[in-house]
């Protein structure tokens, strides 16, 4: 099976609205496809993140 390369990048904002945590407790939602942690929020939690770390298949973003 072959991967898209994912269209993330450290530095980008978005608006996001975390419908789920993950087993860690993170926040998580998708964005263009892509699943993203987001650190420290929980279920209901509305607000912008910014991306600080891209992986493969996925991102990782923290608040702000």
């Amino acid at each position: 099976m072959a991967f898209r390369k994912n269209p993330l990048k450290v530095g980008d904002k978005f608006k996001v609205e975390v419908d789920r945590l993950t087993k860690r407790g993170d926040g998580f939602v998708r964005i263009n496809g892509v699943a993203v942690f987001v650190k420290g929020v929980g279920v209901g939690w509305k607000g912008e993140v910014v991306i600080e770390k891209v992986g493969p298949t996925y991102a990782i973003a923290k608040p702000i």
